[in-house]
């Protein structure tokens, strides 16, 4: 999986963190199922892991043992159940469906297939929070409009603001807070005389940020946003400024996911450029992954994927995808603080 790939079937997944270091088991128990191929993550401040995987359209939870539970969505694409329990609806997500897990553990997810943000509650129910199911061309430069109303193009990812208010990128960024939808960054329109090899330039324009792939907000409430006209990683401050900051195809490769840290850094991950830190101050630093390296059975090389979070410990949790030229299996990893890799689950 990649930035650019698109129109698989995704899942998302919750993994309880209450046995790290547990892989899968032959035990079968009522209700349980395997994952396939996880992707985006997400951690929520009880220690539970989100996972994004592009194949059985579900929200499902690690248990003991290495194997999933069913949350929300009955295996079948499509769009239904809003309002009723998560487990009786079905959604429409892909490989650049985005998540995010808000400090009241609710979990949102975009269903891009269906042109819409949902989110399952503590209590299991499922709603709309954005979108109506219709998408406008380019950007929509919504001010302050009704979130469940609103048309969103191709959403994708998502992250939580200094505020608690969830950030959505799509053709464009986009910052939902109480019910409203309001456009931060981003506009389709033609920079003049600027051409492809314009971009990847400072200062940044408007149209680096389409489309807005992977969202992360460090801790001066900057945005900075993966994807863009380049596959590049783009910033935008708090007080407005645009800024390329760096990555496309051009450098080898980009950042394929990003999280935030407990220290206001974001983590960033992707296969071609391994695992970094994006400081506040601007300033990119690498992590040492050498523990990563023989982490997986057999003749298996982790590589790092495109899913990443972090943990209030400090703690980074990475996805492994099968048939990327150096692993035959699917896995998430735990890397800790104090550089020990501990396996989590593999395929």
């Amino acid at each position: 999986m990649n930035l650019r790939g698109a129109g698989a079937l995704a899942v998302v997944l919750v993994v309880s963190l209450a046995s790290p270091g547990a892989v899968a088991s032959s035990q079968v128990a009522r209700g349980l199922v395997e994952a396939k191929s996880p992707g985006a993550l997400a951690v929520s401040s009880h220690g539970q892991l989100y996972v994004l995987d592009p194949v059985r359209d579900q929200i499902l939870r690690l248990v003991p043992g290495g194997r999933f539970r069913v949350v929300a969505g009955t295996g079948r694409r499509g769009f239904s159940g809003d309002g009723g329990p998560a487990l009786n609806a079905t959604i429409a997500v892909d490989e650049q469906s985005g998540l995010a897990v808000a400090a009241n553990g609710t979990v949102y997810f975009a269903d891009t297939g269906n042109g819409r943000v949902r989110a399952v509650a503590p209590n299991g129910v499922i709603t709309t929070v954005a979108g109506g199911g219709t998408t406008v061309p380019g950007v929509a430069r919504i001010k302050a409009s009704r979130a469940r109303f609103a048309g969103i193009a191709q959403v994708n990812g998502l992250a939580i603001g200094p505020r608690g208010e969830l950030l959505v990128g799509a053709n464009g960024v986009y910052r939902l807070a109480n019910g409203v939808l309001t456009w931060l960054v981003g506009s389709s329109a033609p920079a003049r005389n600027r051409g492809f090899s314009g971009y990847g330039r400072n200062p940044a324009r408007q149209a680096d940020f389409i489309p807005a792939v992977t969202l992360a907000v460090d801790g001066r409430g900057d945005v900075l946003v993966g994807g863009g006209n380049t596959w590049s990683l783009y910033e935008c401050t708090s007080t407005g400024t645009l800024r390329f900051v760096q990555g496309d195809r051009a450098q080898g490769g980009y950042f394929a996911a990003m999280a935030r840290a407990p220290d206001g850094s974001v983590v960033l991950a992707g296969g071609a450029r391994g695992l970094a830190r994006f400081l506040p101050t601007g300033r990119i630093t690498r992590i040492a992954a050498g523990p990563l390296a023989s982490v997986l059975p057999g003749r298996n090389h982790f590589t790092v994927g495109d899913g990443v979070a972090v943990a209030r410990d400090g703690a980074i949790y990475l996805d492994n995808t099968a048939n990327n030229g150096f692993s035959s299996i699917s896995a998430i990893v735990r890397l800790d603080p104090s550089g020990h890799a501990t396996l989590l689950w593999h395929s």
